[in-house]
């Protein structure tokens, strides 16, 4: 057993805020410029050689006045779009798609503390974007109030009450 992983196979409370915090300072530099990612997931999350997590694959990436103009914005894997990219109204009403990017993050942050993969449109994907998910009861036990809280805050229902990066 590793360094950075629980008896039960789970990655370790300091590895999971390496990844959000490695994962926020690059979303910060891509958010600085007005380019949002729109497809944070696992898979696009790498480990440099420096031992610094890094955000991949920004093919889905686009300039926040592209997407107003353009009136279309690229879907990444649904499994990871926040509530607000899944509207058929989301044109017409914009959201803040940077805080969309947070939440991509903090879906793939539950993942690695539930230790699940969600499937598309299930019961515990639904309760993510409404803001009903409650952690299962190991992960309680293995990660901090704090950081159960903020990945809690990434997940909000409400652009609004998700931080920025």
């Amino acid at each position: 057993m590793s360094s950075t992983s629980n008896p039960d196979g789970s990655i370790s409370e300091t590895q999971l805020r390496q990844i959000i915090r490695d994962i926020l300072v690059g979303l910060d530099e891509v958010h600085s410029q007005d380019i949002v990612h729109l497809d944070i997931k696992p898979e696009n999350i790498l480990l440099g050689k420096s031992g610094k997590y890094k955000l991949a694959d920004l093919g889905m990436a686009r300039l926040l006045t592209k997407i107003t103009e353009a009136h279309t914005i690229p879907e990444g894997d649904c499994r990871y779009l926040a509530r607000e990219l899944l509207s058929r109204e989301v044109l017409q009403n914009l959201p803040d798609l940077k805080k969309s990017d947070i939440f991509s993050l903090g879906i793939t942050a539950y993942e690695l503390i539930a230790l699940v993969n969600l499937e598309k449109n299930g019961k515990e994907w639904q309760a993510l974007r409404q803001g009903t998910f409650e952690y299962p009861a190991h992960v309680l036990k293995l990660y901090s109030a704090e950081l159960l809280g903020t990945v809690r805050r990434m997940l909000s229902p409400n652009t609004d009450d998700r931080p920025r990066a």
